[in-house]
């Protein structure tokens, strides 16, 4: 059902609680693509040592030279043999409350809303500090399109916290840009403009982790934010006009 792709790039000390909050789910409907992003540190062994650990998981580790989150994505959704894309960072993890059936209940809603191209879900962000809120994006399900939502243009545009149909990748010829920064708004816009159908949950099932190390953590990256935003405005323009 669910290929989940994680790139990791220097995560030794993020990347076990990430796939143990996936190994721990109650489904097995998935299996995990774990882009090596040319770490320097032990990412590595310690990936090799958690596969070797646990044989009975799907778990495919592709180790290249570091080229960035975007061309890991890329590499990892070229190699998914599953329905539906599930994109995670190694420094973030699946959340769970209690019965760890996230991944059970995405099976759940994508089944009963006839395999929407995007699933949205709501999100825990945590920090080091133990400073912790919730970002709920919906007052309650539904399912929808980006001309009666057009709002997700501005606020959504990560792709962390979806779960996107593969063949809608394929068909789009989706692909992540070569840049360090706002990668995800570049992806999304166009994915936003195509789609059929959107479902979107109140559901918290991921974990953000806003740390100080973050590429966004630093003012100096921001430099390329104002074309970003532009690209965003002139894709809602777009699709307020339903132009192609």
């Amino acid at each position: 059902m669910f290929s989940i792709i994680i790139p990791c790039y220097n995560g030794e000390k993020t990347i076990i609680r990430c796939l143990e909050s996936i190994t721990i789910q109650t489904s097995s409907e998935y299996e995990i693509i774990i882009i090596n992003d040319g770490s320097t540190d032990n990412s590595k062994l310690i990936i090799e040592e958690f596969i070797n650990d646990n044989p009975e998981v799907d778990i495919t580790l592709e180790n290249t030279d570091n080229y960035g989150h975007g061309p890991a994505r890329n590499l990892g959704v070229s190699l998914a043999k599953y329905d539906y894309i599930w994109f995670v960072d190694a420094d973030d993890f699946i959340f769970s409350e209690k019965h760890h059936t996230e991944i059970e209940d995405a099976k759940r809603d994508i089944l009963s809303n006839n395999y929407p191209d995007i699933y949205i879900f709501s999100v825990f962000e945590t920090d080091f500090h133990n400073r912790k809120k919730i970002w709920h994006f919906t007052k309650e399900d539904k399912l929808t399109t980006i001309k009666k939502s057009p709002q997700l243009v501005f606020k959504q545009n990560w792709v962390w916290n979806k779960v996107i149909k593969k063949s809608f990748l394929v068909d789009t010829n989706a692909k992540f840009r070569s840049i360090m920064m706002f990668e995800d708004i570049y992806y999304m816009m166009p994915l936003y403009y195509k789609a059929n159908t959107i479902y979107i949950t109140r559901d918290i099932k991921y974990a953000y982790v806003k740390h100080d190390e973050a590429l966004t953590a630093s003012f100096s990256n921001f430099k390329s934010y104002p074309k970003a935003l532009l690209y965003e405005l002139l894709t809602f323009i777009k699709i307020l006009f339903k132009r192609v």
